[in-house]
């Protein structure tokens, strides 16, 4: 008798040392993937994770990853119970249309909420403007295109490549995060790079109080062919042409318009989630939008009319659905 309430002393002290345990689909702590520290990702979702778990009374611990794809392995092994990830990336995952990044497809994950457009932002240095004047002229120069299998690799990859420019060939190819790629323009050793999230950045907005740098916009034509080629499995259209203004980086002079690719950033959660904890998660986010805009200027994106539109197939989580058909959009 004495072993057995020794083991269980045991038994009970493990599971109040193990973060966020869960006992029937529920958890008082969420781990969230996001994306590195000088990134959207994880700058909004510190914002949306305080004004959640004030709402909701869950913690939620917010971790900075490699991205999408990190987050979507993350969430299949286990590591986080909800993360936020592109779009594309995600329904690639869902269908086991990539194989580069995902073993198998990974179903283990449902959606919980579309909220706010990303935008391919391509940044090049000021001194370049005269010799770079479009994608195809990125031809021999240093140029970060982000991890390899990342998002921000993929648009790149295949922006590049509409424009006749092959990543692996015709540039010098740097795998840089966001920030060390601002770190590497300013030190002299990169001409540009890559990034998709929500704008304004705080890794650009760093850099151009450092050094004059300019965002390259993209072709009508060119986009309009790239949205319609890069349809994920022939069904799910998920770019879209998207503006960059001065509102969201004071370089841009006023009145003129960077035109580029954008994609969604989406909340996904665990299916272990239970229904009740990812109600109470997505009633939280949308009713608490206006806050969230004041925390992060990407808030101001947020359109709950938005939340599932470019998910493809990937289905919404029972929680999330139950509130979206709450307030009569589903």
């Amino acid at each position: 008798m004495k072993k057995f309430f020794a083991l269980l002393l045991v038994l009970v002290m493990c599971c109040g040392m193990l973060t966020g345990c869960a006992v029937g689909g529920k958890t008082d702590t969420i781990l969230v993937g996001t994306g590195g520290t000088t990134g959207t990702y994880y700058a909004y979702t510190n914002a949306v994770g305080t004004i959640l778990g004030n709402a909701t009374g869950l913690t939620y611990n917010v971790v900075s990853t490699g991205g999408s794809v990190a987050n979507i392995n993350g969430i299949e092994d286990g590591d986080y119970t909800m993360a936020i990830v592109q779009n594309d990336t995600m329904i690639n995952a869902f269908n086991g249309l990539d194989a580069e990044n995902f073993a198998n497809a990974i179903t283990s994950f449902s959606v919980m909420g579309e909220v706010y457009s990303e935008v391919v932002q391509i940044v090049v240095r000021a001194d370049l403007k005269d010799q770079v004047k479009s994608l195809a002229d990125l031809a021999g120069l240093r140029v970060s295109v982000g991890d390899v299998g990342s998002g921000v690799y993929n648009n790149a990859k295949n922006l590049l490549a509409a424009y006749g420019v092959d990543i692996d060939k015709d540039i010098q190819q740097n795998n840089l995060s966001v920030g060390n790629s601002a770190d590497a323009m300013k030190d002299g050793k990169l001409d540009a790079f890559f990034f998709t999230s929500g704008a304004p950045t705080t890794a650009i907005t760093e850099l151009a109080t450092s050094m004059d740098v300019y965002l390259l916009s993209l072709d009508d034509d060119v986009m309009a062919q790239f949205i319609a080629d890069n349809k994920i499995d022939g069904k799910y259209e998920v770019y879209s042409v998207q503006p960059i203004t001065h509102d969201q980086y004071s370089f841009i002079p006023e009145g003129e318009t960077v035109k580029t690719i954008g994609v969604t950033a989406t909340y996904i959660v665990s299916n272990e989630l239970s229904e009740d904890v990812v109600y109470q998660m997505t009633k939280a986010l949308w009713e608490n939008a206006d806050s969230i805009a004041e925390a992060h200027a990407v808030g101001k994106g947020m359109d709950v009319n938005a939340a599932f539109v470019t998910v493809g197939n990937v289905p919404l989580h029972a929680g999330a659905e139950k509130y979206y058909k709450e307030i009569g959009i589903l």
